[in-house]
C-alpha cells in the first residue's frame, strides 16, 4: 500500500524509458484531459530504446520492420517509442546528411567573444543569419559559430552581418581544409539519462520536470508558471480547432 498521494509506478504507463519514483499524483475534474506528478528521478534509456536510436542513427531510413528485426521488437512497438521518442525531443527529425563539400562549400568555424549579460542576445543575433547553420554558447563568454559559404560573396555578406552585431567584441575565424572525421554527436547507449525541454519555453528543465497529459500525449513543463501558461495555450488551440467548420 502507499500513503495518501502516492502512486505506484506500476499504475501508469511510462513513454520511453522509466521514472525511479513519481510522487503526488494529482487528477482534476478533467482528468480524462489532465494529469500532473512530479518526478523525483530522471530518465533513462532502456535497451530498446538506445537499440532503436542506433539504428536510426546509422541510417534514418531503415524500415520499421528492419528495426522491429534487429532490436528485437514488433513493427507497432518500434512505432510507438519511436513517437514518443519524438515527443520527448530526443528524435527531433529525420534528415539527409549532404557534406558541404560534396556542393563546393566552405565551412568556416568562428570563436566569437562577448560580454557575459550579452551573451545570448549575441547568440540570437548570429543564428538569425541565414548561412549561419550552427551557434553554440561556450564558456569564458565565448561564443562557435558554424557557417557554410557558397563563394566569396557569401563570406564578404557574412562578415557584414557580423559586423552589424553590437553586442560582439571581437572574433576569430578559421576555414576548415579537411574533414578527418564526421560522427553524430550523440552518444547511444543504455542506461543515459534523458535531458528534457521545457514544451512551453523551451528550456532545458532542471530538477524536477512536471508532467501532463493533454489530447492523449504527454507533456513537460519546466515549472508551475509554464505548465499554467502551456494549458491556458493547448485550450485555445483546442477550442479554435473545434470551432472550425467541417466541410459536408
Amino acid at each position: 500500500m502507499f500513503p495518501s498521494g502516492i502512486c505506484s509506478i506500476a499504475d501508469f504507463e511510462p513513454p520511453v524509458a522509466f521514472f525511479f519514483a513519481v510522487e503526488g499524483l494529482y487528477f482534476s475534474h478533467k482528468a480524462s484531459i489532465w494529469t500532473r506528478f512530479a518526478i523525483l528521478f530522471p530518465m533513462k534509456l532502456d535497451v530498446h530504446d538506445a537499440k532503436i536510436l542506433e539504428i536510426l542513427q546509422k541510417d534514418a531510413r531503415t524500415s520499421l520492420k528492419d528495426i522491429a528485426e534487429e532490436a528485437k521488437l514488433t513493427p507497432p512497438t518500434v512505432s510507438s517509442r519511436m513517437k514518443s521518442l519524438e515527443e520527448l525531443g530526443i528524435i527531433l527529425g529525420y534528415h539527409v546528411d549532404i557534406p558541404p563539400d560534396s556542393l563546393g562549400q566552405r565551412v568556416m568555424f568562428f570563436v566569437l567573444k562577448a560580454k557575459p549579460a550579452d551573451l545570448e542576445e549575441a547568440a540570437e543575433a548570429l543564428a538569425r543569419i541565414s548561412l549561419v547553420r550552427e551557434v553554440h554558447l561556450a564558456s569564458g563568454g565565448r561564443i562557435i559559430a558554424v557557417a557554410v559559404l557558397r563563394d566569396v560573396s557569401d563570406q564578404e555578406r557574412l562578415t557584414n552581418e557580423m559586423a552589424r552585431i553590437p553586442t560582439i567584441q571581437e572574433y576569430d575565424n578559421y576555414s576548415v581544409v579537411k574533414v578527418k572525421k564526421r560522427e553524430n554527436w550523440a552518444i547511444v547507449a543504455e542506461g543515459v539519462d534523458v535531458s528534457l525541454a521545457c514544451y512551453y519555453c523551451r528550456k532545458p528543465i532542471q530538477g524536477t520536470p512536471y508532467k501532463i497529459r493533454l489530447g492523449g500525449r504527454d507533456h513537460y513543463l519546466c515549472c508551475p508558471i509554464c505548465e499554467k501558461a502551456y494549458k491556458e495555450k493547448y485550450a485555445k488551440l483546442e477550442a479554435g480547432a473545434q470551432k472550425k467548420p467541417t466541410k459536408d
